[in-house]
């Protein structure tokens, strides 16, 4: 494997994810507004905190930037809520990732906290510039909850076939400087 792959790959992932996440919302409309609540997909923060454990400090945090520039100008609008979230996420996840061992248990878990995390942080945002009335109350009623619930699957879904790819172009590229 030659060194490009290391960073065409997790780039293409999260380029992938993040038109996914607008796909989802687009098209299945009707379907992510249930009986158990609003679900917000968060496929590009999955993506991401996977790839933060195979990819350098510098590489995950620069593509952390540029995902959330990215996903802030196409979907919310107001610049560097999202950039800001997937920055703050990738560093305080690198600064645990050596007590953690990858695998879809760690990601499942870890993605259930990430989201905790990112959607207060953007309802907190949201309720001090005005752009959203609701209460904190509806908020983890009709929002949160049935969000978690479904990126706590999507992320048991995708998280398998992610890390193998990832894995495959690290592991390849490393064996081939060891020699």
């Amino acid at each position: 494997m030659s060194q490009w792959k290391k960073i065409v790959y997790p780039l293409l992932m999260l380029l992938i994810a993040l038109l996914l996440d607008g796909i989802l919302v687009a098209q299945l409309k009707g379907l992510f507004i249930t009986n158990i609540g609003m679900i917000v997909p968060h496929l590009t923060l999955l993506v991401l905190l996977i790839l933060t454990f195979y990819l350098s400090f510098r590489h995950i945090i620069i593509l952390a930037l540029l995902m959330g520039f990215i996903y802030d100008s196409y979907y919310t609008g107001y610049l560097g809520i999202f950039m800001a979230i997937f920055t703050i996420v990738v560093y305080v996840l690198l600064q645990f990732k050596n007590f953690f061992q990858p695998n879809l248990i760690i990601y499942f878990l870890l993605s259930i906290i990430v989201i905790t995390i990112s959607e207060f942080f953007v309802f907190g945002v949201y309720r001090a510039i005005n752009i959203t009335a609701i209460s904190t109350q509806e908020f983890l009623l009709e929002r949160l909850g049935a969000t978690l619930l479904f990126n706590g699957i999507a992320m048991l879904i995708i998280g398998y076939p992610i890390d193998k790819v990832i894995q495959g172009v690290i592991q390849k590229d490393e064996i081939r400087f060891k020699k």
